[in-house]
């Protein structure tokens, strides 16, 4: 029964990575439909949307289930919790990319045609955001607490350009639309910056909730950011026996993520994933 249970922990911790990487793809696609103006494009993320939060629907189901039926102890508990935690905050990521797509589908409908250097901006800060995103799924995947730090300021980059694009638009001379219809279509297309800058910061909150698994304790990314390496290993409790976490075969769960966006350690563990090394790495 135990070992069952077992089972169902790893594979709700292999399907919530693999959501997390499902939003992240979609997003490149919502994205790449905004700055090109492809509304086929944009139909088919806002779709994959729907889909991704069916799946989270459903992993919640399951964990709040083992939850009513098995008792889990302590460690079983906290990553169930941390599973539902990070589920909860991809809904709301899912949410925003479906507003970016939706942008792209009323940026072609209405014929919006934005200034140059606001779609270049919106690029850039989507490209930030892929780091940042693909640093949360390194970290989550490593299980690696100092990683974190490096999301404060892959944070920062994002609000800055976030910043700069309403800054640009600021500047330019307001369009000449012909009635408030297209002001709200415009409205629509310029709030696409925003949604990814809260893209970032809920992706950045999701992964914060590691650190319950890991240490028991509720610490923010500013508090790690102040923790220095060995003390944030003491700090490290041990895991159940239900909660095994393999990083290589939890790799397997984001293969297909842009390499060039994820960190130097996830890429390794990819690698071997794929090469069938997966033996001798459970931890505690």
């Amino acid at each position: 029964m135990r070992k069952m249970f077992s089972r169902q922990l790893i594979e709700a911790r292999h399907e919530m990575l693999s959501i997390y990487q499902a939003v992240d793809l979609t997003l490149h696609d919502a994205v790449t439909a905004f700055v090109t103006n492809d509304k086929k494009l944009a139909s088919k993320a806002q779709k994959k949307t729907l889909q991704i939060d069916a799946r989270c629907a459903n992993l919640e189901a399951v964990c709040y289930n083992l939850i009513a039926t098995q008792g889990p102890v302590a460690s079983d508990f906290r990553l169930l919790q941390t599973i539902i935690n990070v589920e909860f905050n991809l809904q709301r990521m899912c949410d925003k990319v479906r507003r970016v797509a939706r942008a792209a589908k009323h940026k072609v409908n209405a014929d919006i045609e934005l200034p140059a250097e606001l779609v270049e901006l919106i690029g850039q800060e989507a490209t930030y955001v892929y780091r940042v995103l693909g640093t949360c799924i390194s970290v989550l995947v490593s299980n690696d607490l100092g990683v974190m730090r490096d999301l404060l300021v892959q944070d920062d980059s994002v609000h800055e350009l976030y910043e700069e694009f309403f800054r640009a638009y600021n500047r330019m001379a307001s369009m000449d639309l012909s009635d408030d219809s297209s002001y709200d279509d415009l409205r629509r297309a310029i709030m696409v910056s925003r949604y990814l800058d809260r893209i970032a910061s809920i992706s950045i909150d999701a992964t914060s909730t590691l650190t319950f698994l890991l240490t028991g304790q509720r610490l923010s990314i500013a508090d790690i950011a102040d923790i220095d390496e060995d003390e944030l290993e003491a700090m490290r409790i041990p895991s159940g026996e239900g909660v095994i976490l393999n990083p290589v075969t939890d790799a397997l769960c984001v293969a297909d993520l842009p390499a060039d966006e994820i960190s130097e350690e996830l890429r390794g563990l990819i690698g071997r994933a794929l090469a069938g090394d997966d033996e001798d790495e459970d931890e505690e």
